[in-house]
């Protein structure tokens, strides 16, 4: 794969990742000799409604986004497979950093203070997609997508959120959607286990992906009382920082933050 070229204009370099009939590459576009992210999905027998159309979402989506902390549409084109295969292929812009989770691998976990700045660039970002017309919400905030560019030892110098494969505007006449189960087992709030998703899913999502951050805990393997994850057999952070990720991470919606312009007000 490294070395193919694909669109008569993208040199693949390397594959970043590979699920059920999707891959993501980090290709070389050989016009303006600049990194971009194409991301495939193969259309066969196996492919599904769901996942054509969660694929779909994220090209039109991504047209209508520009903020300099996600990623941009470049474009999208066919390629013709063997037996009349084909694949689908979105192009977009690469964003320089290594994942939260990356560094996790690699041991390194996040201070209370690297915790807060990551909290407010993504809730800024997530103020501007929540805002968006119509409201988007992104359903998989986890440590993967979560880029953080580093200067020096600083690792919280530009945060990005990617991966907008599962990402859903909310209907313009209800604030909930029905769909699909997307998302990451301990990151994913228990509305969206229902299959429904409001603008605060997204800030439960970012909170025990920073309770992860902090104690190098999977967010499934954190412990637990019943649905609420057990901060105080996890976290040692200050009491009012540990109030406000307990709040972000509250299982009933009505007592959780209700939006991401909230929960930036209230982080101590």
């Amino acid at each position: 794969m490294p070395g193919q070229i694909l669109g008569d204009r993208y040199e693949v370099e390397q594959q970043l990742g590979k699920k059920s009939g999707r891959w993501t590459l980090l290709a070389r576009d050989l016009t303006t000799e600049t990194p971009v992210i194409l991301k495939l999905l193969f259309i066969d027998d196996q492919t599904s409604q769901d996942d054509l159309r969660l694929f779909t979402r994220e090209v039109d989506i991504l047209q209508t986004l520009s903020h300099p902390a996600t990623p941009k549409y470049l474009g999208y084109f066919e390629i013709d497979l063997p037996l009349d295969g084909k694949a689908l292929a979105l192009i977009q812009s690469y964003i320089e950093g290594k994942s939260l989770d990356q560094y996790l691998q690699e041991g390194r976990q996040l201070t209370e203070a690297e915790a807060k700045t990551i909290a407010r660039s993504v809730l800024e970002i997530l103020e501007y997609l929540h805002d968006h017309t119509p409201p988007i919400v992104h359903r998989d905030i986890k440590p993967s997508n979560i880029l953080l560019a580093s200067e020096g030892s600083d690792l919280t110098s530009h945060v990005a959120l990617v991966d907008f494969g599962s990402v859903k505007s909310l209907s313009s006449s209800s604030d909930m959607t029905t769909f699909t189960l997307v998302g990451t087992d301990g990151y994913r709030p228990p509305e969206q286990i229902g299959r429904r998703a409001v603008r605060a899913s997204d800030l439960y999502s970012l909170g025990a992906t920073l309770v992860t951050g902090i104690t190098g805990i999977h967010a499934d393997k954190l412990p637990r009382r019943g649905l609420r994850i057990d901060l105080e057999n996890c976290l040692e952070t200050s009491s009012g920082f540990n109030g406000w990720l307990r709040k972000m991470i509250e299982p009933e919606l009505e007592k959780r933050f209700k939006s991401a312009q909230e929960a930036y007000s209230a982080l101590p």
